[in-house]
């Protein structure tokens, strides 16, 4: 349990760090480029990734607590994170169209790049928490990986289907 514990308080804190550090240092990275940057694309772009990072910070918190016995996964769990799931992809969706519209000032190449890398860190920090496990950094990981021969769901996901599960066995949803 213990072992469970500190895994659980190392996601949380590594994914609050990232949070806060990475784009602290991207937009450092930013002003040192010079010249005329389109920071409305890219901001945008940063803030939907460090959107779904505070996301991923939050579920491995109510998880732990629930882990520890401080608290079971609040009722609202499952609410609140299939609004995050579809307001992630909502405002994904928003920045691509925006930059396809004709309309809409072109990019410089290096602004491109920035935008369709952020939007990319997006979607892979959503395939992350919703759907497939993408880091495999334990031994237990690669063997769960190696063994099975594809990539293992989401904790956030199962625990998501769980509480839907719940909620319709008690008749709280259809």
């Amino acid at each position: 349990m213990q072992t469970l514990t500190n895994r659980l308080r190392y996601l949380r804190s590594r994914e609050a760090l990232a949070a806060v550090a990475l784009p602290a240092v991207i937009v450092w990275k930013w002003w040192g480029e010079g010249g005329e940057i389109a920071w409305g694309m890219r901001a945008a772009a940063l803030s939907l990734l460090v959107y779904i990072l505070v996301q991923g910070t939050l579920y491995w918190h109510l998880k732990l607590r629930s882990i520890t016995g401080q608290a079971a996964l609040p009722a609202y769990f499952s609410q609140v994170f299939r609004s995050f799931k579809w307001s992630n992809l909502m405002l994904a969706g928003g920045l691509l169209v925006l930059l396809f519209l004709p309309e809409w000032p072109p990019l410089s190449d290096t602004d491109l790049r920035w935008t369709v890398g952020l939007l990319l860190g997006a979607l892979l920090e959503q395939i992350n928490y919703y759907h497939y496990q993408l880091m495999y950094d334990t031994r237990a990981a690669f063997d769960h990986l190696r063994r099975h021969g594809r990539l293992r769901k989401a904790a956030l996901g199962i625990d998501m289907a769980r509480a839907r599960l719940t909620r319709i066995a008690d008749g709280c949803e259809r």
